[in-house]
């Protein structure tokens, strides 16, 4: 999604020109720098004022990104039509209202009259969401590339004119590279909001007086567009489909691999906007190299080391343990590099004459609102699982390898397509094969899939159990036969929350059990007849599924009550609710929502418990240590707490699992026999760990980072 892309085909000097002149194209320089800053800056900012209300899902990150770049589309192609329908002075009195409007629409932070309620569809609510709260705006942020370029060409006709591309990429860089590292350490989430929004109506000030400054432009100002129009239908003329074809078919590829990359990485790793804005910034950067120099492209280099990228990915088994997950997503993050590099520099190679450059540039972003409704409304529809990874994978080394054919030499920044022409037939059709080879292939123990909004469900069954697996997480295991009851995976009679269980269930005949995350519903394996067991569960796949193949739920004597939407929001509403036990194990494939563990939630969690009420969090997890937190977090409520970690598998089917336990129950509570296991923190660990709050959070402060 470049901010404001544009060919550099002159010098890079400053123009010559009066004093005047040399004032007004400072005028242009700030509101294109200040635009293209605001661009991408309001992206990962509005992405996490929302994303807790979705269940903190990758899906969020990719629904936000096909927004904007429709509305990047949107904002490019209504400055091709104002600069080629309209006057000067008509653009700028349109470009004044709508600048006024925007304006007038923020701030962009939602309310909370906007929280779902669990029952919509999440991609459609969030859509809207985005387009009530952000849509003006972004709208007239993103037109602000071409229009001040085409704005400064009436005044200054030399190249120079281009020399606003490099300010502009440079803005939208240092937007997204400040965020992770700047405004989300110092910001909270309604500060950034606010502090986004003034620097916004700086932005209507300076791009506003360019606007006015277009009302003084009579007829004689009006001919050169006439002229210009003139000059582009000549030129529309000598245009040939192939290149209409690469101008959206390559931009397209690019986009399609930015978010199929970015989802793979969050979902394996961990939903955090510096997740987010790495391949994105990647993804920019391809624009800066391929349309600031043709010099910097070097098409045979860049298809060797994307594919050196490629070998890595399927050999990333032959890595120690703790390094295969960086190295997969290093390996992922150059493999959509090199072929952002490889479909952007052939589509500015292929640029028109500069009278083309909004429709040019309209062109190249309607491929990027293409790819985006591909991967994030097409492909759920189609797919059960994630397919459009490797099938984009496949396409991608089609790319990489015709690319690397045709290149001359090492050095060379142009590509002789006549020199792969005997072999692309070739490729293709072996892409082609492995593509719909990779499409038609299942898993031969898999019973049922789906895929929603939260991600690929699967279910999986063999002769001694059946599974739900969600991504790469097991979010459940039931035996068959007699012990089809047995408590299994992380919630093992040895665990923490069996322990805990069994702790409570010989003090209190009766208990009131509420759980956040149901997976395929093993906890209600523990439930007796007079005891009253709520679960809540944003997904309603997973509810389907654990009624439809499990009989946890169906052969649980106890009283149970199923609640659909994000735990956390349906909590705020049961005020009348007094848990006895409140069991949070609400982690998606490695990632737990960073909403459920801030000092609010947990504060939260103490109103619904009752008197002696416990509280159990889950915290398994392969790349976040997140026990320092959750026991910071408790103490932070008053309530003690320990850790009780199984390390090994006492019973079938059973897995090692972390789980912290928090009560204000004295002393005597932990000596009992079940709960004696349990591991008091040490101070100085608690003392040194996060405190996160619902304005300041950062999944990279509980990060496990590899060892040697």
């Amino acid at each position: 999604m470049p901010s404001c892309t544009s060919d550099v085909s002159g010098s890079n000097s400053l123009p010559t020109t009066s004093s005047k002149q040399t004032t007004s194209w400072f005028v242009f320089a700030g509101a294109t720098l200040l635009g293209a800053f605001l661009v991408f800056q309001v992206q990962p900012v509005i992405s996490k004022c929302v994303l807790p209300w979705f269940g903190g899902t990758p899906a969020v990150w990719t629904t936000c990104l096909l927004f904007f770049q429709v509305l990047l589309f949107a904002g490019y192609l209504y400055a091709h039509c104002l600069r080629r329908f309209l006057p000067p002075a008509m653009q700028g009195v349109v470009h004044l209202v709508l600048l006024c409007a925007a304006a007038w629409s923020l701030p962009i932070a939602p309310s909370d009259a906007w929280k779902p309620v669990g029952t919509e569809d999440p991609t459609w609510a969030l859509l809207w969401l985005l387009t009530a709260h952000v849509a003006l705006p972004y709208f007239v942020l993103s037109s602000t590339g071409p229009l001040v370029q085409a704005w400064l060409s009436y005044e200054n006709q030399s190249s120079s004119v281009y020399r606003l591309y490099a300010l502009s990429n440079a803005g939208s860089l240092v937007a997204l590279l400040s965020y992770p590292f700047v405004v989300e350490p110092l910001l909270s989430i309604e500060q950034q909001s606010v502090v986004w929004s003034l620097a916004f109506y700086a932005f209507v000030i300076v791009d506003g007086w360019l606007a006015i400054s277009l009302l003084r432009r009579r007829k004689s100002q009006s001919i050169g567009t006439s002229e210009n129009s003139v000059a582009t239908e000549a030129v529309s003329a000598k245009l040939r489909l192939a290149d209409w074809s690469v101008w959206v078919g390559l931009p397209a590829l690019a986009s399609v691999m930015l978010l199929v990359v970015t989802s793979h990485v969050c979902q394996d790793i961990a939903v955090m906007p510096f997740l987010w804005v790495l391949p994105l910034s990647l993804y920019l950067l391809s624009f800066i190299i391929s349309f600031d120099s043709p010099t910097w492209y070097r098409p045979k280099l860049i298809s060797a080391f994307t594919g050196l990228a490629f070998v890595v990915i399927q050999l990333k088994g032959w890595f120690p343990g703790g390094w295969q997950m960086p190295v997969e997503a290093l390996a992922y993050l150059v493999v959509l590099f090199g072929v952002c590099l490889l479909c952007h520099g052939e589509t500015a190679a292929r640029k028109p004459a500069t009278q083309r450059l909004t429709q040019y540039y309209a062109l190249i972003s309607l491929g990027g609102a293409m790819g985006g409704i591909l991967v994030a409304l097409i492909c759920p529809l189609v797919f059960q699982d994630y397919r459009e990874l490797p099938i984009a994978m496949s396409l991608s080394i089609g790319v990489v390898a015709i690319t690397f054919l045709a290149s001359r030499s090492w050095l060379t920044m142009t590509c002789d397509w006549k020199m792969s022409k005997g072999i692309t037939g070739l490729i293709v059709a072996i892409i082609g094969f492995t593509a719909v080879v990779t499409t038609m292939t299942n898993r031969t123990d898999t019973i049922d899939q789906r895929r929603n909004f939260f991600g690929v469900l699967r279910v999986e069954n063999d002769a001694e159990r059946i599974q739900l697996v969600h991504g790469n997480t097991v979010h459940g295991i039931q035996l068959h036969g007699p012990e089809r009851m047995t408590p299994t995976s992380y919630f093992g009679h040895s665990s923490g929350v069996g322990r805990l269980i069994h702790a409570m269930q010989a003090e209190s005949p009766e208990m009131r059990i509420g759980v956040i995350g149901l997976g395929c519903g093993v906890l209600a394996a523990y439930g007796r007849e007079a005891d009253t067991m709520d679960m809540y569960e944003i997904n309603p796949d997973v509810l389907a599924i654990a009624e439809e193949h499990f009989t946890f739920l169906r052969e649980c004597p106890a009283t149970m009550e199923h609640h659909l939407g994000d735990g956390r929001l349906l909590l705020e509403r049961h005020t009348g609710k007094q848990f006895d036990l409140l069991i949070l194990d609400a982690f998606s494939s490695d990632a737990i929502p960073a909403h459920l563990l801030t000092l609010e939630a947990m504060q939260l969690y103490r109103e619904r418990l009752a008197e002696n009420g416990v509280l159990a969090v889950h915290v398994s997890n392969n790349h976040l240590d997140l026990v320092p937190l959750t026991h910071r977090l408790t103490q932070a409520i008053g309530l003690p707490s320990r850790l009780i970690q199984n390390d090994h598998r006492d019973q079938v089917y059973t897995r090692p699992s972390r789980w912290v336990i928090a009560a204000d129950r004295g002393e005597a509570f932990w000596d009992s026999e079940f709960l004696s296991v349990a591991q008091k923190p040490e101070s100085s660990v608690v003392d040194s760990a996060p405190l996160w709050t619902d304005q300041h959070h950062n999944l990279a402060s509980v990060l496990i980072w590899p060892s040697l």
